[in-house]
């Protein structure tokens, strides 16, 4: 049954009770009983004989309903809740979304760090009550810098009346940027009922957190289902999660904890991510001690690079063996043949047109997997880039068309902090690939609290034609060295030249 109907039917019953309390007030007194008519033809007919009225009656009752069910009046069952969400629908959105915000602001807490006994928080984000052993859940990267800096930054809370005190982080999900907090004293805090379900796509949904400074603060939206072809679960949230709500709880029309507030698209609006609240109850079965009561600081930080080490091979691997056929692992442009999908998680777009610029025709095929994690709020790290630039000469001079092409390669930006990484150390090379030449150069650089993650960044120019050529760049973030260089020699062995 429909919702549009379910209402109908509501809004049918209350009128039909308005004019029976209309009528009564009319005449001030119980309405009089009319005489019966007699019975028609079109009529129902009383029971046949040999039938008792108590058979008739069972067989004319409506269908009993179990738990959490009702019986319409037509005989359908249909389940409490969709009832009860039409009722929530037909607020208006800033009053249904009122009901939502009351509901949770007692369970909803401020997450704030700080660098020493400083008064100025250093970063903020958002938490809320799960559970019965007094744990709050926000994001990874919220409390990241307190996770890997334990003695030069504090955590505290700030609740709905205004009690702060301090958090310890207790565990740590990095992978769904997810962790588990807790207070060195009972708030005794309502925890939020959580699903471990998906909500259905196109279902009503609502972000709470502290955006900015802004206070508590609730956005309205649209749950989308999980995002398809992505590694990591992330379920599409069409409305705003602004900076600091990081780590609030989404929830769904009924109030219920659907998934937590992770991310946004950078330059888009009203995209945002949640992870599915199924991955807090293992994180809650590992929360047991005080990470800084356990480990040190190098330890900390060395669970957190295993954490993501465990997550490269789900980025880097290839295709099963024989899955795919390599027409679809490749793409031909001008006479080479280019990866393209070199695994599961890796998607392509290609730009280019026939027109001549500057005596060139550029085509370029960009390809990236749609994955990343944060080991601090500036720091990603297990992403894969590759961009192609082939490019054919139309009437220059070979010593100009290879001057623009080493334009091409050296045009490339490598990104990267100095305080997170340090420089690149590279190396050239002339190498033979399959029916061409090329000058290879492969750079790498080591993380400085990581030791075992690397950047790798690999330029291949082609120079075997003075008319067409290729420049290939591959970017790999946050690897092992080991894992990352077998990508790049499965990446250089793709390569073909067809004159």
């Amino acid at each position: 049954m429909s919702p549009a109907f379910v209402r109908a039917l509501l809004r049918s019953a209350r009128l039909a009770l308005l004019a029976s309390l209309a009528a009564g007030a009319v005449t001030g007194a119980e309405p009089a009983t009319s005489p019966q008519p007699e019975a028609s033809a079109a009529e129902p007919s009383a029971p046949a004989p040999g039938r008792d009225a108590a058979q008739s009656d069972a067989d004319e009752a409506p269908p009993a309903a179990g738990p959490g069910q009702i019986v319409t009046e037509e005989g359908q069952i249909i389940p409490v809740e969709e009832i009860e969400e039409p009722d929530l629908a037909e607020l208006p959105l800033s009053n249904a979304a009122r009901v939502r915000l009351d509901a949770a602001r007692d369970s909803v807490v401020l997450v704030r760090g700080f660098v020493g006994d400083a008064a100025s928080s250093a970063f903020h984000g958002t938490g809320f009550a799960v559970g019965d052993e007094g744990f709050i859940v926000t994001n990874y990267h919220v409390v990241s810098d307190a996770v890997l800096h334990p003695r030069r930054y504090r955590l505290e809370y700030v609740t709905s009346d205004n009690r702060r005190g301090l958090l310890q982080v207790y565990a740590v999900d990095v992978r769904n940027d997810l962790a588990v907090v807790r207070p060195r004293e009972d708030l005794d805090l309502p925890p939020l009922k959580v699903r471990t379900d998906i909500p259905r796509a196109g279902a009503r949904a609502y972000s709470i957190g502290f955006p900015l400074n802004l206070g508590l603060t609730i956005t309205e939206g649209v749950a989308n289902g999980l995002v398809g072809n992505g590694l990591d679960q992330r379920i599409h949230y069409t409305g705003a999660i602004n900076s600091g709500m990081s780590g609030g709880p989404a929830l769904d029309a009924g109030g219920t904890v659907y998934g937590v507030n992770v991310s946004v698209v950078a330059g888009r609006q009203l995209v945002g991510f949640v992870v599915p609240a199924r991955h807090i109850g293992p994180l809650l079965r590992r929360a047991l001690q005080p990470l800084a009561e356990t480990r040190s600081p190098t330890q900390l930080r060395g669970m957190i690079a295993q954490q993501a080490l465990a997550y490269e091979h789900a980025v880097l691997d290839p295709w099963p063996q024989d899955s795919q056929p390599r027409t679809t692992l490749t793409q031909e442009i001008f006479g080479y043949q280019l990866p393209t999908r070199m695994g599961p998680v890796i998607d392509c777009t290609t730009t280019g047109s026939s027109e001549t610029q500057r005596g060139l025709q550029t085509e370029t095929v960009s390809c990236s997997a749609r994955t990343g994690m944060l080991l601090q709020l500036d720091l990603e790290v297990g992403s894969v880039s590759f961009q192609h630039r082939v490019v054919r000469a139309v009437g220059l001079h070979p010593m100009q068309f290879a001057q623009r092409v080493n334009d091409i390669a050296a045009s490339y930006q490598r990104q990267g902090l100095p305080r997170h990484v340090a420089p690149f150390a590279c190396r050239n090379a002339l190498v033979s690939l399959d029916g061409f030449d090329a000058r290879i150069m492969t750079c790498a650089r080591q993380y400085r609290l990581f030791s075992d993650l690397y950047d790798l960044a690999v330029t291949v120019t082609s120079i075997n034609s003075t008319e067409r050529a290729v420049v290939s760049q591959l970017d790999l973030r946050g690897v092992s060295f080991e894992s990352g260089m077998g990508f790049v020699r499965r990446y250089l062995g793709t390569m073909q030249w067809t004159p």
